[in-house]
């Protein structure tokens, strides 16, 4: 699907001059909301380099807090009222703790984000670009494309950790060979920052990814007997299989199985094949999401009692959550495309099988 060679997008990161150097960055954060609880704390937390750092924190007093400080350089990070089971994520999505007075801004009922910083700024305007493009009337794949192109654009515009935050993202739908040529392309001081070597570990741990070969998952079927993937894709007459990791639990699978649905009615016959590894709570739970959604591909269950993230299939797929998905070719195991969904989906399958 892609049409611009790496070699293209790295060649043109050569004449744009990168913008980050590992300065300490001063910084005033404020916000004001009747949800900022009196007496609580809000906290200013980052996950670069794998684990959590506690960057700030300040007393919420009159539904307002102000933060300000120092820290040893910019980085992406998410803004909490409390922590751990009694936490509650404030900050939309994480956002760049760079030089600057941020302000925790109120787009809609219940969604906040930081404004008020250059990076933070071009990434809060980042799903007004998205939208636009979704709403250009062009066929979901050319979207997909140029969500894709958009991205790269930034990060070769912005090598700084607006770039990091971004590729991370993309690893979901990137293969991790080009994640890992843009990181190439960041400056050196970026080079040694805790998300860009956190980035590489995760990548060079991944044994699944779009041109690689697809690893075996065995589990239990409904009936109870064992199953593997490879079993399926080794049926007489399966062309292109799409293994599918979902849950009743999950809402954005909920709303994803109807369309799996569709195309596997549409095309079973002609070698279209479908793998299901469900990560309900119990058996119960299981059979009432197979029943409701019609699912007549074969499906397992890695084991009850395991959170998801503990099984060998979710770290053999370098899964980040669910919904994922991946296109396999039958012919020769190699996956083709990953975590492509609704129309996208139905169109990257029906070129293949028209």
């Amino acid at each position: 699907m892609r049409k611009i060679s790496l070699a293209a997008i790295l060649a043109s990161a050569a004449w744009i001059v990168g913008c980050t150097t590992h300065t300490a960055v001063s910084y005033t954060i404020r916000g004001e909301d009747p949800s900022f609880v009196d007496g609580r704390w809000m906290y200013v937390l980052s996950y670069a380099g794998g684990r959590e750092t506690v960057i700030d924190s300040a007393r919420i007093e009159h539904h307002t807090f102000t933060m300000k400080g120092r820290y040893a350089y910019p980085v992406s990070a998410f803004l909490y009222m409390g922590r751990g089971a009694d936490g509650v994520q404030i900050s939309a999505s994480d956002f760049i703790l760079e030089s600057g007075e941020l302000v925790v801004e109120k787009p809609a009922e219940g969604i906040f984000m930081l404004a008020g910083t250059p990076q933070n700024d071009l990434y809060n305007d980042l799903p007004r670009r998205m939208a636009e493009i979704e709403a250009s009337g062009r066929p979901a794949l050319q979207c997909v494309e140029a969500r894709d192109s958009l991205v790269r654009a930034i990060v070769l515009e912005n090598r700084n950790v607006l770039a990091l935050s971004l590729l991370d993202a993309s690893l979901l739908w990137l293969p991790g060979e080009e994640v890992s040529a843009l990181l190439d392309s960041l400056p050196g001081t970026m080079q040694q920052h805790p998300a860009t070597k956190d980035l590489r570990e995760r990548i060079d741990r991944m044994r699944t990814d779009v041109g690689r070969p697809y690893v075996d998952i065995s589990g239990l079927t409904p009936e109870g007997d064992t199953l593997s993937l490879g079993e399926v894709i080794r049926r007489p007459g399966c062309r292109y299989l799409l293994l599918d990791f979902g849950a009743l639990w999950c809402s954005p699978c909920r709303e994803e199985f109807p369309n799996l649905a569709a195309l596997h009615e549409k095309y079973a016959a002609r070698g279209f094949q479908i793998f299901g590894v469900s990560f309900d709570v119990s058996p119960e739970r299981w059979r009432e999401c197979i029943e409701t959604y019609g699912m007549k591909w074969p499906q397992v269950h890695p084991g009850f009692g395991r959170a998801p993230r503990q099984t060998k299939a979710w770290n053999d797929y370098a899964l980040d959550g669910i919904p994922a998905c991946f296109l396999i070719d039958a012919r020769d195991g190699r996956i083709l495309a990953k975590n492509l969904r609704g129309e996208a989906l139905a169109q990257q399958v029906a070129q293949l099988m028209d």
